[in-house]
C-alpha cells in the first residue's frame, strides 16, 4: 500500500505554539497548541516541537517517512533562505539561532521558516478570501506586531528579506523602550503585551474595574480583559484601548501611503476583538489617510483570525521550497481522512 504523504506545519509565537498536520493544502486535519513562555530557550523549543509532532503523527498513525516537509512560522527576525532566525525580541535569548538545521537534524525532513507575519500573509493570499490577492498588508496583532506585504500578488521581502517589521517602526519619540532595543516602537503601546503591561502598571494607582478582575487571577490582567472591561465602560481601559488603536491607525495609515495596497488585514489573538477592534483603528488610520486614491484602502479582520498562520505554514511546504531540496508540490499529497 502506498505510503500517505503530508506536510506538517508549526507557529512559534511568545505565549504558544502549535504544531499542524495535512494531507493536502487549505485543510488542517489535526493540531496541537501547547502554551509555552519567551524565555524557552531553542534547543528546548526544538524538543517540545518534535515531542508534539511525534503525538500528532501518533494519534493519526503516521510515520515521519511519509512527511514532505515542516513549515515553520517564528516571530521574529528571519534569514528565510538560510532557516535562520536572526533575532526575536519576543523570544528572550535568540540570536543567529539555525533553527531550520536543529528541526531537519532531529526529525530528518526539509524544513521551510519564515516570519510569522509574512506566513499570514500567504495564507491570507491562498485562503482568507478578503484581500483582492494583489496588494495588501496582512498584520498580525498578538504578543507583538509584525506585517507581511504583498504587491503584485506577491510576497515583498526587501533586499535583507526582513520588510515589514510594523511594530518596530517609531510612533512615540523619545518613548517606552522596546525590547528590540529602541524606544517609542509601535509594539510598545499597540501590542497585546504592551496593552497587559500598561494596565497592571496603572491598575494599581487609579479607580477601575480591572482591579477586581486581577485579584481574580493572581493579581495581574491580560490584553484580553482589558478589552472586556472596556467595552462595559471601564475609564482606564477605555483609554488604554483608544490608545492602542490610536497609534496602529496612524501606523496602518503610513503604511498605506508608503505602499498603497487596497486593503489591509488584521490577523493574530488580538483580531478575535472584531468589530470592536476594528471601527476603532480604522477611524484613526482613516483620520491620517491624505485625500486622494490611497482613501479606497480598506481595513479588515481576518477571517481566521488564529488560524490562517498555520494554513500559511502548511503552504511553505506545499509550494515552497527548503534549501537543498526541490519544492514538495500541492499535488503531491492527498487527504488524510476520507
Amino acid at each position: 500500500m502506498t505510503e500517505r504523504k503530508f506536510a506538517l506545519g508549526c507557529d512559534v509565537g511568545a505565549t504558544k505554539v502549535s504544531v499542524t498536520v495535512a494531507g493536502r493544502p487549505g485543510v488542517i486535519d489535526d493540531r496541537i497548541v501547547d502554551t509555552t513562555h519567551r524565555m524557552r530557550k531553542p534547543s528546548d523549543l526544538v524538543m517540545e516541537v518534535c515531542a508534539n509532532i511525534d503525538k500528532l503523527l501518533e494519534r493519526n498513525g503516521l510515520n515521519i517517512s511519509g512527511c514532505i516537509g515542516l513549515g515553520v512560522a517564528i516571530c521574529g527576525f528571519v534569514r528565510s533562505r538560510e532557516g535562520v532566525i536572526v533575532a526575536s525580541p519576543n523570544l528572550e535569548g535568540w540570536s543567529d539561532t539555525p533553527l531550520g538545521d536543529l528541526l531537519a537534524g532531529k526529525l530528518g525532513v526539509p524544513v521551510m521558516i519564515d516570519n510569522d507575519a509574512n506566513v499570514g500573509a500567504l495564507g491570507e493570499f491562498r485562503y482568507g478570501g478578503i484581500a483582492d490577492g494583489r496588494d495588501f498588508l496582512y498584520v498580525t496583532l498578538s504578543t507583538g506586531i509584525g506585517a507581511g506585504i504583498i504587491i503584485n500578488g506577491r510576497p515583498y521581502e526587501g533586499a535583507c528579506h526582513v520588510a515589514g517589521e510594523l511594530g518596530h517602526t517609531t510612533v512615540i519619540m523619545d518613548g517606552p523602550k522596546c525590547n528590540c532595543g529602541k524606544n517609542g516602537c509601535l509594539e510598545t503601546i499597540s501590542s497585546g503585551l504592551a496593552v497587559e503591561k500598561i494596565a497592571n502598571d496603572r491598575l494599581g494607582r487609579e479607580e477601575t474595574s480591572l482591579k477586581k478582575r486581577a485579584a481574580e487571577r493572581g493579581g495581574k490582567v491580560d490584553a484580553k480583559t482589558v478589552f472586556e472591561e472596556a467595552r462595559k465602560g471601564d475609564l482606564l481601559s477605555m483609554e488604554i484601548v483608544d490608545n492602542a488603536c490610536r497609534y496602529l491607525g496612524l501606523a496602518l495609515s503610513n503604511a498605506v501611503m508608503l505602499l498603497s495596497v487596497s486593503s489591509v488585514i488584521i490577523g493574530g489573538g488580538m483580531a478575535n476583538e472584531g468589530e470592536y477592534l476594528r471601527k476603532k483603528v480604522e477611524h484613526y488610520m482613516r483620520k491620517d489617510i491624505a485625500k486622494g486614491p490611497n482613501e479606497q484602502a480598506e481595513l479588515h479582520i481576518s477571517a481566521r483570525p488564529t488560524g490562517v498562520v498555520d494554513l500559511g505554514a502548511l503552504e511553505l511546504v506545499f509550494e515552497g521550497k527548503a534549501p537543498g531540496h526541490e519544492p514538495a508540490g500541492r499535488g503531491n499529497a492527498a487527504p488524510l481522512r476520507t
